[in-house]
């Protein structure tokens, strides 16, 4: 895979920021000793946890890939000169195949990286102009991916940063859907209880308040008849 450039991730994203903020100039580029609390006054922080990217060991040459590569920026808007900056670290992983523990940087497809400047688009506009966008949309898996993730491989979450997933990451294509949890319209019919009476016992019930009433009647003409005489 052919390794995209710091000015290929500039040029992607001077190209997208025009077209929702020609009036405003951006600039782009790498601090990779950016901290993540470290933000100065105005400073608004953006963090993108689940991009896709693939690594090599410089040492073994074992090649591996992942869909949790994560991307911090800080990007800053001085509206009275209307000029905005951002600064972006990617976080690394480490070769588990060997015992060098240098840590590698990934490398992105173009697809990813469009998406990624995407929604730092979308972030810049809702952070620094207070407009209110879309949800950012996730990056999109476009290759296999075995096993679960490294964090023990990973610099992100060695330092605290990234947050793994509540729902369930799929590597590599899915196979079927899982639902955890069930929608009214996909839940099945709940059978309650039934609180009737069983229809021997209503027909027992009826012939018994039948002959009642009868005695009564009988009882009643009687006592008519014996007040007469």
């Amino acid at each position: 895979m052919k390794k995209l450039n710091m000015d290929a991730w500039r040029k992607m994203f001077y190209e997208k920021i025009e077209e929702v903020k020609p009036q405003d100039s951006w600039d782009l580029k790498m601090h990779q000793n950016l901290e993540y609390n470290d933000l100065g006054p105005g400073w608004k922080r953006s963090l993108q946890e689940h991009v896709c990217a693939s690594f090599q060991c410089s040492w073994c040459q074992h090649f591996w890939s992942s869909v949790q590569v994560v991307i911090l920026f800080h990007v800053y808007l001085d509206q009275r000169r209307r000029t905005g900056w951002v600064k972006m670290r990617v976080y690394r992983q480490e070769c588990y195949e060997c015992s060098e523990g240098k840590l590698e940087e990934p490398n992105f497809k173009e697809e990813s990286v469009q998406r990624v400047l995407e929604n730092l688009v979308i972030s810049i506009r809702e952070k620094c102009y207070g407009e209110y966008v879309a949800q950012l949309s996730e990056v999109t898996v476009i290759e296999q991916h075995y096993g679960p993730h490294r964090s023990d491989h990973c610099e992100a979450c060695w330092l605290g940063i990234h947050q793994r997933p509540k729902h369930t990451m799929y590597h590599g294509r899915p196979k079927d859907t899982v639902y955890h949890g069930t929608s009214k319209d996909t839940m099945p019919p709940v059978q309650l209880p039934s609180h009737n009476l069983p229809q021997d016992t209503i027909s027992c019930g009826f012939e018994f308040c039948c002959i009642f009433c009868t005695i009564c009647i009988l009882i009643f003409i009687y006592s008519t008849w014996a007040v007469g005489y």
